[in-house]
């Protein structure tokens, strides 16, 4: 069943998905700790921004980790907001953390505040149409601080022989897809919700166009191999994890 990607983020089975899993990955700890060790040039990161937080999986080890002042966590649905609220309370970080509920390219009325702003969930993925893309990195430029620092994931092109063979034959034609070129149907749980993938260098080229720089892009599969383990590209999503600086 093809959905819209609100709609798909309000219902019930997909929500339990999402609390489901682990709090914080590997990966996104190596992120903390990167955001960290590039901002203590400047000072300590008390003030967050985390956009698509879902039911709230990463906030947890986010404030464990920071020990911030003031997290503002957002979702561009009602329901995960919810259920994110409901266990805010239950970790005892409601006092904290702040919520919305906004779509993130609508996120642009304040201005240098926050010392980190989190783009994690591969919620990127989600939104199909570029410019509504470069919009959330602008909006994410617009609220950084001075030399705040932004971290993210997304979908990946390259990562099992199918996906890649698919997204390798759709460059082929860019010339007719254009920048729907890494458009994918995705989605779990019998619902279908249009998504979107990136290569590293055009992902690159997105964040850099924003303002952002010293921009670091590893796949898990190269973020593995700098711990000197083997990622199996035949069960994993491959993902993207980036690190920039405003």
């Amino acid at each position: 069943m093809k959905i819209e990607n609100k709609d798909f983020w309000e219902i019930d089975n997909v929500i339990e998905v999402q609390e489901n899993m682990k709090k914080s990955a590997e990966f996104e700890i190596f992120m903390f700790k990167k955001a960290k060790e590039i901002y203590s040039k400047v000072g300590d990161i008390k003030t967050i921004k985390i956009f698509g937080c879902g039911t709230g999986r990463e906030i947890e080890t986010i404030e464990n980790f920071f020990k911030p002042s003031e997290i503002i966590a957002s979702d561009i649905s009602s329901n995960m907001i919810e259920k994110c609220n409901e266990n805010l309370k239950k970790w005892k970080i409601d006092s904290v953390t702040k919520t919305l509920v906004i779509d993130a390219k609508d996120y642009n009325k304040v201005e240098n505040k926050f010392d980190l702003v989190t783009i994690l969930n591969s919620m990127l993925t989600y939104v199909v149409k570029k410019q509504d893309r470069i919009d959330i990195f602008k909006n994410a430029y617009k609220i950084a601080k001075p030399n705040g620092v932004l971290i993210g994931t997304v979908h990946n092109q390259e990562g099992t022989f199918l996906k890649t063979t698919y997204f390798k034959l759709r460059n082929l034609f860019s010339f007719y897809f254009g920048e729907k070129v890494g458009n994918r149907t995705t989605g779990y749980n019998g619902f279908e919700v249009e998504g979107y993938y990136y290569k590293k260098n055009d992902l690159f080229n997105d964040i850099q166009s924003s303002g952002f720089k010293s921009i670091e892009i590893y796949s898990l599969e190269e973020y593995y191999a700098l711990l000197n383990q083997v990622y199996d590209r035949k069960k994993g999503y491959n993902n993207l994890i980036f690190i920039a600086q405003k």
